[in-house]
């Protein structure tokens, strides 16, 4: 086999692999990341609507519901289908981990209200205690996983599209590093071959007939080193961090009252100086990491201002 052929199937393979590796099973996984994430920042109100807009599309439609505006908070609601009545109880925020209690209590409210079934849903995870406890009712268990993908298509375009950019984003950063170590592997594989294998007959020159002395042979090729790549996904840890330098930044400066991550996406600013005056120094902080360099920005008026709210972005992806 030749040298090149054998360097240029190995980076082929391997590209290509990781490649499909990360479009189609990283990247839905990563957007469902971010996805629950942004789900955490919502309101109370706002994650129920969606779960019930979610009941509605398999049929289940809340009974009786209560005027908006005078609903107080809850977290249980009575869902109908023709002659079946079913409650669904929301457990809402990404730290929630559901174990037998809160199935063993669904289960108890089921019974007391003569319904047919029940639905428990959160952005957190259900533990093996509460899946066991749920096995022999008749109660569904939404966690994360299997929560986005009914909630996906509800959610407001705009935070979707933001996203699918992040997660796409992340996809193509880590596409180019995998190819950049595929380029490595191939060299490496040709290195491997050609220490291995001497060159043959048909690669070497045949000698003159009256020549006497034998060529010398001519060294293998270097070895070719991918460039490494220079940008790294933080950790949680880390973005928890860097999110927080940031507003310590911006809380020393003049003309910003108060900035507050409403999503790990999000940045809302309350300014009493003008726009222009304070963007150059949030795009300054935040550029500073580049996990945090497209944040979506939300600046609010000053106090008393007819001005609206802006959305603005110091990067894009």
């Amino acid at each position: 086999m030749s040298l090149w052929l054998l360097g240029l199937a190995v980076t082929l393979v391997s590209g290509i692999a990781a490649t499909a590796y990360l479009w189609l099973v990283r990247r839905p996984r990563d957007e469902m990341t971010y996805g629950l994430h942004a789900l955490s920042g919502l309101r109370w109100r706002e994650f129920s609507k969606l779960v019930l807009a979610a009941m509605a599309g398999r049929g289940l439609v809340e009974a009786s519901p209560e005027p908006q505006e005078s609903r107080e908070p809850q977290s249980t609601f009575l869902l109908q289908r023709g002659d079946e009545r079913w409650l669904l109880s929301c457990k809402h925020g990404s730290a929630y981990r559901i174990a037998a209690a809160p199935v063993h209590e669904l289960a108890a409210s089921i019974r007391l209200g003569a319904a047919q079934g029940g639905i428990l849903a959160t952005e957190g995870k259900v533990e093996k205690e509460g899946r066991d406890a749920a096995q022999g009712t008749n109660i569904e268990l939404l966690d994360g996983p299997r929560l986005w993908p009914q909630v996906r298509h509800l959610i407001e375009p705009a935070l979707r599209e933001q996203i699918d950019q992040y997660a796409s984003g992340r996809a193509k950063r880590h596409t180019g590093i995998s190819w950049l170590g595929a380029v490595a592997l191939g060299a490496l594989a040709m290195a491997a071959w050609s220490s291995g294998h001497p060159a043959s007959m048909d690669d070497v020159p045949a000698a003159s007939p009256p020549a006497s002395s034998a060529r010398p042979s001519t060294p293998p090729p270097p070895t070719v080193t991918a460039p490494q790549a220079t940008f790294r996904e933080p950790t949680e840890e880390e973005l928890e961090v860097q999110m927080r330098d940031v507003l310590k930044a911006l809380s020393k400066t003049p003309g910003i009252t108060r900035g507050v991550w409403q999503t790990k996406l999000t940045l809302s600013i309350d300014r009493v100086a003008s726009e222009k005056d304070i963007w150059p120094w949030i795009c300054l902080e935040l550029e500073r990491y580049p996990a945090l360099r497209a944040t979506r920005v939300q600046l609010n008026p000053p106090p008393g201002s007819s001005e609206p709210v802006r959305w603005r972005q110091c990067k894009t992806m």
